[in-house]
């Protein structure tokens, strides 16, 4: 038998239960234990990075649909990697701005890569469910990397209970507000006042709300659509056993005539 091409593997990561909880579980750990750690000083993010590009990469190139596109899109990817080393050096580089569209188009790219793997055809599986969960803090993460391109554009697009630090804190704090926005949970320590600010926290707020509730939905008809037909399937079998059952006891007969 011969051995799985490359682009098998990733296709097979991709779809597998355990790929797509070895995710979940890398952007949980960025998110709530990395991301924090790194601003207070203990952690570096150059292995960090390098891990999302590839994972990011890896994704690209297991669900495209041709070449080119996945060459386009991983170009994409590499080039928000580049700027993102560049700023984290010096927060006020020019790059700071191109390097938050750049992470915004990222992770909506995996974003939507993992969504497609959670609403493809198939039963509903402990992977789907990780993979949800997945997109969920990647559209956190997304929203937050829209918060800071807009902070980049207007200053004074939000308003601050607690002035930021230094510039390098700011990703992680609008991903503080990101979540509590997501969640509708909303503390009023960081406050939009800036209409495109605004419109990005309504749009992440209906988000929230709408996802588990399409998530869910959708989930529910997979697993009641399968089970039905595995439902048909062995009835179908029970009923071809039970004719060839007859059959056999037909020609039984015939022969003792």
């Amino acid at each position: 038998m011969a051995a799985p091409k490359p682009h098998e593997r990733l296709t097979r990561f991709w779809q597998d239960d355990h790929g797509l909880g070895i995710l979940l579980a890398f952007i949980a750990v960025n998110i709530f234990v990395i991301g924090p750690l790194r601003d207070i000083g203990f952690l570096g993010h150059i292995s960090l990075g390098i891990a999302f590009g590839l994972i990011l990469v890896s994704g690209i190139f297991a669900t495209a649909r041709s070449l080119p596109v996945a060459i386009f899109f991983a170009a994409v990817a590499l080039f928000t990697q580049v700027v993102h080393w560049i700023t984290w050096e010096d927060p006020n580089h020019w790059l700071a701005l191109p390097d938050a569209i750049a992470s915004l188009v990222a992770t909506a790219l995996l974003t939507g890569i993992v969504a497609v793997q959670v609403f493809r055809e198939g039963p509903v599986t402990i992977g789907r469910i990780n993979g949800a969960i997945t997109v969920y803090l990647l559209v956190g993460l997304m929203f937050s990397f829209a918060y800071t391109a807009t902070r980049l554009l207007v200053p004074n697009a939000f308003a601050m209970t607690t002035p930021l630090p230094n510039d390098s804190a700011a990703t992680s704090s609008f991903l503080y507000f990101s979540l509590s926005t997501l969640t509708t949970v909303g503390y009023g320590d960081i406050v939009a006042v800036y209409p495109l600010a605004r419109s990005l926290a309504n749009l992440e707020s209906l988000i929230g709300q709408m996802f588990p509730a399409v998530l869910l939905a959708r989930l529910v008809s997979m697993e009641l659509y399968y089970r039905q037909r595995n439902f048909e399937r062995e009835q179908a079998e029970l009923d071809r056993r039970a004719i060839a059952r007859e059959i056999a006891k037909l020609l039984k007969e015939e022969t003792h005539r």
